[in-house]
C-alpha cells in the first residue's frame, strides 16, 4: 500500500505542473500563430465585406488545427519549464537522493503527453477535418462573391482511370469553369478521348453542362484524332464537397474519408503516399510527443546553484527544434515516395530518441 501511495504521489508531483505548463504553452503559441495568420488574411476578409463576424468565424474554424499542430512543440517547451523549475528548486536533487533515476522520472512524466496525444488524435480525425473543410468552402464562397479570381483554385485530380482538370472552382465547389476530362483506357491507361465543358453546375445531385462543349476521340494508337459535335453529358463521379476538400492546402480527412480514398471510391489529387503519410503521422503522435518529452530530460542535471546561468535550456530548445526540422525533411521524402512510409514516419523520431538517450548517458558520466 505504501508503494502504491508513493507512485500516486509522484504522479501528482510530476503530472500536475507538466500538464498545466503544456496547456499554457499551447494556448500562447496558438494565439501567436493565430495572430500571424490574421495578419495575412484579415485584410482579405475585410475587403470581402465580411466584417468582424468574418474574422471571428475565420479564427474559430482555424483554431482546432493550430491547437493540434502546435501540441508536440508545446510538450517540449512545457516539459522544459517543468523540469527546469524542479531542478532549480532542488526537487530533482531530493528525488535523486531518494533513489529515483532519470528514466523513472521519464516514466512518471510520460502519461501526460500520452493522454494529450490521444486527445489530439481524436481531434485530428473527427474535429479538425470538418472545421478545415468548412473554412475552405467558406473562403471559396467569399472569393466568389467578391469576384476575387486570384483566390479561386484550379485543380487536377484522378477519378477512376480518368483525369480531370478544372481551371476555376467557385460557389463552394458547385460551379466549375473550363473543365477538361481526359478519358483513358482502364486497362492500359492510354488516352482515348478528351471532353471540354465551359461550365458545369451541380444541380439535383448531378453535374449539368452550360456553354460550349467539344470532344476529341483518338484512334489507331493515338495517331489520329477526330473532333465530334455530338454532345456527351458530363459523367463526373465527384461531389462539390470532394472537390473543395481537394483544394485544401493540407490533408485533413476523417477515418471514413481515408477509407474511401484507399479503397478507390474517392477522387485523388495527390499520390497515395501523401495520404498514407498524413494518416500515419496522426497515428504516431504518441511516439512524437514521447520523444519531444525525452529530449528535455538533460535539464534535470542542472545543479540548483547554477541558476539560469547555464546554457543547457538553450541547447535543449535547439535540439527540439532540430528534431522538428529533421522530421519535416524526412517526411518530405516519404511524401515524394522516395522512402517507405513507416521509415519516413519513424526514422526521425528514432534518431531523436537515440540522440536524447546518448545525451542523458553523457550527463550521467559527468
Amino acid at each position: 500500500m505504501r508503494f502504491l501511495f508513493f507512485q500516486t504521489t509522484l504522479l501528482k508531483v510530476f503530472l500536475r505542473p507538466l500538464i498545466s505548463k503544456i496547456l499554457i504553452c499551447c494556448c500562447v503559441l496558438t494565439a501567436l500563430l493565430e495572430i500571424l495568420a490574421l495578419l495575412d488574411d484579415a485584410s482579405t476578409i475585410l475587403d470581402r465585406n465580411l466584417g468582424f463576424i468574418g474574422i471571428l468565424k475565420y479564427v474559430g474554424l482555424h483554431l482546432p488545427t493550430l491547437l493540434v499542430e502546435i501540441m508536440p512543440l508545446s510538450v517540449m517547451i512545457g516539459g522544459l519549464f517543468t523540469l527546469l523549475r524542479m531542478a532549480l528548486s532542488s526537487e530533482i536533487a531530493v528525488l535523486r537522493a531518494a533513489g529515483l533515476s532519470t528514466l523513472n522520472m521519464f516514466r512518471y512524466l510520460l502519461p501526460g503527453p500520452l493522454l494529450l496525444s490521444i486527445i489530439c488524435i481524436a481531434l485530428k480525425f473527427w474535429v479538425v477535418p470538418p472545421f478545415e473543410q468548412e473554412l475552405n468552402r467558406w473562403w471559396n464562397e467569399g472569393a466568389t462573391q467578391a469576384h476575387a479570381t486570384d483566390d479561386l483554385h484550379s485543380l487536377w485530380f484522378r477519378t477512376g482511370s480518368d483525369i480531370v482538370r478544372i481551371e476555376s472552382i467557385s460557389h463552394g465547389g458547385n460551379i466549375l469553369s473550363h473543365v477538361t476530362l481526359y478519358r483513358r483506357d482502364p486497362e492500359g491507361g492510354a488516352l482515348t478521348a478528351t471532353q471540354y465543358y465551359e461550365n458545369l453546375t451541380y444541380e439535383n445531385k448531378q453535374w449539368v453542362a452550360h456553354g460550349t462543349f467539344s470532344r476529341i476521340n483518338l484512334y489507331q494508337n493515338n495517331t489520329q484524332a477526330k473532333i465530334t459535335s455530338e454532345f456527351f453529358p458530363p459523367s463526373l463521379a465527384v461531389t462539390p464537397t470532394e472537390i473543395i476538400n481537394m483544394t485544401l492546402p493540407g490533408i485533413y480527412y476523417t477515418p471514413h474519408q481515408f477509407r474511401e480514398i484507399f479503397s478507390g471510391k474517392a477522387p485523388l489529387n495527390l499520390p497515395k503516399s501523401n495520404y498514407f503519410m498524413a494518416l500515419y503521422a496522426i497515428l504516431f503522435l504518441p511516439l512524437q510527443m514521447a520523444v519531444m518529452l525525452l529530449v528535455t530530460l538533460p535539464i534535470t542535471y542542472i545543479p540548483p546553484r547554477a541558476g539560469l546561468r547555464t546554457p543547457l535550456p538553450v541547447y535543449v530548445m535547439a535540439a527540439g527544434l532540430g528534431i522538428v526540422i529533421l522530421q519535416g525533411m524526412i517526411s518530405a521524402l516519404g511524401n515524394a515516395g522516395s522512402l517507405p512510409i513507416l521509415l519516413a514516419i519513424c526514422s526521425g523520431q528514432v534518431v531523436a530518441a537515440l540522440f536524447s538517450l546518448a545525451w542523458i548517458l553523457r550527463m550521467e558520466e559527468k
